[in-house]
């Protein structure tokens, strides 16, 4: 691990990027700041505080190291009231319980409806975040400073918060955008390797679904992505939310061309909840997710085998699990499916390959060829 200290040592020359990315939406629009030494810079965030209270909302692994450095841009940028609450990191905290420990800690330190919300950690406790925001007291602002590589492409941006539910991932929630997200990128350097290498598999996700030029530029670059050299992780990331602000502002509620962005996702969201959120990380799930979702266009005879294994072969490369679990049946997938939130007119709408770069919607999936997919996949029969 690399402290906090020695990245601001190490990272003074490295500036943040002259203008903002902006996620403009029917709803408003807001800036996506990425860059290092961010956290410590109380400009970018004082002109979003609704008022002088904050609720900061983190993880103690992430709390200790960067919640102190919060605090004091927080008093900074103007805020007088800060309390803090730390939830346990992982999926399986991302339920009603926390939520509602989050709103008992607001209402007894008097957090009013100019308060602000602030998300520190992963994508996680951000949809949290961006959940209880969604709902104290009618709807409150909140602010994004994700640390993790998943939460700075994607998590973060867009604005759907959620929580999970006994039948699926994210089937409670609402549409809440946050006023700021500010990615401090040197964050990073303190994140766990298999949890940045899964962030890696939402990035890969990018290219693939929409812009074959950015996957050329990810296989390439994927040994300075790995070595945290700045230039690449600072293009990266930027790229990635370029991509996904375009996508939203054509399509804010996830109606049409935003569900692209959820390639991969149909079967991840499965195979996290039948693992009741404890043997995959997201993009784990994801990188599998994708496979299935691969094998299921080539099936179709949207892409050839060499297409498919050029994917595959980035992932196995980066040591992402391409297989589903042997303890996985196809019965178990096909049932978890069922519940996907992503059907439209009681048709499952899947998100399947036409080329690398390109991605399109499908309904007419039968299960039959989901079955022949996922016993491709590594399924039990």
């Amino acid at each position: 691990m690399i402290s906090w200290v020695s990245l601001l040592a190490t990272a003074d020359h490295l500036l943040p990027s002259s203008h903002p990315i902006w996620v403009s939406t029917a709803s408003g629009s807001y800036p996506i700041w990425t860059g290092y030494h961010l956290l410590a810079e109380k400009s970018f965030l004082q002109p979003y505080l609704a008022g002088k209270q904050v609720f900061i909302l983190s993880h103690p692994e992430i709390a200790a190291h960067y919640l102190s450095c919060l605090k004091q841009t927080c008093l900074a940028a103007g805020a007088e009231q800060i309390d803090e609450l730390l939830i346990p990191s992982g999926d399986a905290h991302k339920v009603l319980s926390s939520v509602e420990q989050i709103w008992t800690a607001m209402l007894s330190r008097h957090h009013y409806r100019d308060t602000t919300i602030i998300a520190l950690g992963g994508g996680m406790i951000g949809d949290l975040a961006g959940f209880a925001a969604a709902c104290y007291m009618r709807g409150v602002a909140f602010i994004q400073y994700p640390t993790t590589l998943l939460a700075q492409i994607d998590a973060a941006v867009g604005g759907k918060t959620a929580i999970n539910y006994p039948h699926g991932k994210n089937m409670i929630g609402a549409f809440h955008h946050p006023r700021l997200i500010i990615s401090d990128l040197a964050t990073l350097n303190t994140l766990p390797k298999r949890e940045f290498i899964a962030g890696i598999a939402e990035l890969i996700k990018y290219g693939v679904a929409l812009d074959s030029d950015f996957f050329d530029w990810i296989k390439s670059h994927i040994d300075d992505i790995l070595c945290f050299k700045p230039e690449a992780i600072s293009f990266a990331v930027r790229k990635a939310c370029q991509l996904k602000a375009e996508i939203i502002s054509l399509d804010e509620k996830d109606q049409g061309p935003r569900v692209v962005l959820n390639f991969g996702h149909t079967v991840a969201h499965a195979l996290e909840a039948l693992l009741d959120y404890s043997a995959l990380l997201h993009g784990e799930a994801v990188a599998i997710g994708m496979v299935v979702a691969l094998h299921l266009s080539f099936l179709r005879g949207s892409i050839d085998k060499s297409m498919l294994d050029d994917i595959v072969n980035l992932l196995n490369s980066l040591k992402l699990p391409t297989k589903l679990p042997s303890t996985i049946t196809t019965v178990e997938i096909l049932t978890k499916i069922k519940h996907d939130k992503k059907h439209f007119r009681n048709q499952l709408r899947w998100v399947l390959l036409d080329t690398i770069g390109k991605a399109s919607i499908c309904e007419e999936i039968t299960d039959q060829q989901i079955t022949q997919a996922l016993l491709m996949c590594g399924a039990k029969p």
